[in-house]
């Protein structure tokens, strides 16, 4: 078997993992983010919502990655591998799934800045409004889909190219199964070198579309942290705490798909462009993408601290124990009564 049993385990794991991870965060959000959380609850849901959505689709793709001189190629390695329509489909709404990820980010921090720093017009998330926040990520999503399809699709040029790699390293005719694989350019016998604008664009578009909106995310932390420790700011120190948690949570969960997502995606696109091949390498790119829907929601439920409690039982240890305790008070007769705390 060419691809590794591992690599479908840890994915099929990485999907159970995420499922259950992102139902118990659903269930803290509805029964302890209370009133204090506001219109980010609507938010917070969302992303879990994103994350069980990307994590099905993962596994409806299970992609392999292979990085063979100037081209990347993508295939399904799902039950859809021979269904080509079905799975040039799903994988499209897969790669489409990172911008929307990234764009939902920074919706995120927008909020946040808003809330901390321009709380006054917080009025731009109430009642409908805040729903229309997500149509930015929507036209994203759809853009970048489209893009990959139109730009990376099936041709004869990358089919050719990927033929004898494909029937070499993976045992698998590419003409029988579904895939996505840019080929920048080809080297003529005279050593010319014949350049695919259409794949350099889709790059383009892609790389763009993520140094936005983490720019973005970059300002709006950056003015966010500093309201915060500016302990002249009018604010409790009950608001101040849940906002630092809040402003935390969102930055590990920035981090997270940075190091799991972007950046081992980001090399994918730019190393075919320097001709670097590193092969089944581009396989852990695939498993990185499986670890984010799965530790994406641990972060928030350990990093804030009601739902950690919840998990964990404090409350209800402090809450049992506190039961236990008799004080016993002496009473003018000499005869003690118990009070419960």
């Amino acid at each position: 078997m060419a691809v590794s049993p591992y690599l479908l385990v840890g994915e099929l794991l990485c999907f159970f993992v995420a499922l259950s991870a992102n139902s118990l965060l659903l269930y803290l959000i509805k029964t302890r983010a209370g009133s204090s959380f506001g219109r980010y609850r609507i938010m917070m849901i969302s992303f879990s919502l994103y994350a069980i959505f990307y994590t099905t689709v993962e596994t409806l793709t299970l992609p392999v990655m292979h990085i063979h001189g100037s081209g990347i190629l993508f295939y399904v390695n799902s039950v859809l591998k021979y269904y080509k329509t079905a799975g040039i489909f799903v994988s499209t709404i897969y790669c489409g799934s990172f911008a929307f990820c990234i764009s939902m980010l920074t919706t995120h921090f927008i909020f946040r800045y808003i809330a901390v720093c321009r709380n006054n017009k917080l009025y731009y998330f109430e009642g409908y409004k805040i729903y229309l926040w997500f149509i930015p990520p929507c036209i994203l999503f759809a853009g970048w889909g489209t893009a990959i399809y139109l730009c990376f699709g099936p041709s004869q040029v990358n089919l050719d190219y990927f033929r004898e790699m494909t029937m070499e390293i993976y045992e698998e005719n590419i003409d029988d199964i579904a895939f996505l694989a840019p080929v920048y350019y080809l080297r003529r016998e005279d050593g010319t070198i014949q350049f695919h604008l259409k794949d350099f664009f889709g790059a383009f578009l892609i790389c763009n579309i993520m140094s936005i909106c983490f720019t973005t995310c970059i300002v709006c932390a950056y003015k966010t942290y500093k309201k915060l420790n500016d302990l002249s700011t009018q604010m409790s120190n009950r608001t101040r705490a849940l906002n630092k948690q809040l402003f935390w949570t969102l930055g590990l969960q920035t981090l997270l798909p940075c190091f799991t997502q972007y950046m081992p995606v980001g090399l994918l696109f730019v190393l075919p462009m320097f001709e670097i091949e590193v092969g089944k390498v581009g396989n852990v790119v695939g498993v990185t993408c499986c670890l984010y829907p799965a530790m994406d929601p641990l972060i928030a439920i350990f990093m804030i601290e009601r739902f950690r409690n919840c998990v964990l039982r404090k409350g209800e240890r402090s809450r049992s124990k506190s039961s236990k305790v008799g004080v016993s008070v002496m009473n003018s007769d000499g005869h003690s009564s118990a009070g419960i705390h």
